[in-house]
């Protein structure tokens, strides 16, 4: 059985019209079956804004019915304790009140995300020699040996993967982290080494911090299918790194 994970933004657009399941079996793959959703679309539907509460409310149940029509409540639940993936039948509408239930974890992850500045992160670039107009030209496989090239000429004499796990060690908790943990860290990486970085918004690591998290889940699926290019170029780089098969696509089909 293959699956496809879809990015938040395919939702949104099969939501607005603009696309359909069929459009994704035909220009992807018929055999694929499921297309389950996990706490990171549930997370980005929380954000979701209005002009009043009445119509702020009215969008969620509209996105949350979207999100259960397309998945069939197949969710992809990870067990924090073993960080373990299930394959579980849940209800977006339960996921977001689970969710909901903790609001200080939306503020911790934003001062996470906002640990440095855009002044910092181009300091950073530029003492490391490294011009994102020029290296966002290489392909996924190339471009880890060319940052590793940066790196250890810097004089840590760390290479791209060795940085994550050293500071993964640093971590009070670093010994219980998982794949997950190490995607998110990598994503960052990547875009601070200015890899198809974002555009800086005041939103914009919390943005990256669910591309990082649906980059995770689509890993334990055939398909992760986004029409964020910067999204798809990162996520590719990351499954090389850590040998994860995942086919990363458009909705049309293009890499």
């Amino acid at each position: 059985m293959k699956t496809a994970y879809l990015d938040y933004n395919i939702f949104t657009a099969i939501e607005d019209g603009e696309l359909s399941i069929e459009n994704i079996l035909s220009n992807i793959d018929r055999s694929i079956i499921a297309f389950p959703f996990s706490a990171g679309h549930i997370q980005e539907v929380d954000n979701i804004k209005g002009k009043t509460e009445r119509e702020k409310k009215d969008f969620i149940e509209k996105r949350l019915d979207t999100i259960r029509q397309i998945s069939n409540r197949l969710y992809l639940y990870q067990e924090l304790a073993t960080n373990e993936v299930h394959w579980l039948k849940e209800d977006p509408e339960q996921v977001l009140e689970t969710i909901t239930q903790v609001p200080f974890g939306k503020t911790a992850m934003k001062m996470f995300t906002n640990l440095f500045t855009a002044q910092q992160k181009d300091e950073f670039r530029k003492n490391l020699g490294i011009d994102p107009k020029l290296i966002n030209n290489y392909s996924p496989l190339q471009v880890v040996g060319q940052l590793n090239t940066k790196l250890t000429c810097w004089g840590t004499h760390d290479n791209f993967i060795e940085m994550i796990e050293k500071a993964i060690s640093y971590h009070p908790n670093g010994k219980s982290f998982g794949l997950n943990n190490r995607i998110a860290a990598a994503m960052e990486l990547l875009d601070m080494l200015g890899y198809w970085k974002d555009r800086e918004t005041k939103n914009s690591n919390y943005a990256r911090l669910w591309d990082s998290n649906h980059t995770f889940f689509a890993s334990q699926c055939d398909f992760f299918v986004s029409n964020d290019k910067k999204t798809r170029y990162k996520a590719r780089v990351i499954y090389d790194i850590y040998k994860i098969n995942t086919i990363v696509i458009s909705s049309e089909g293009n890499e």
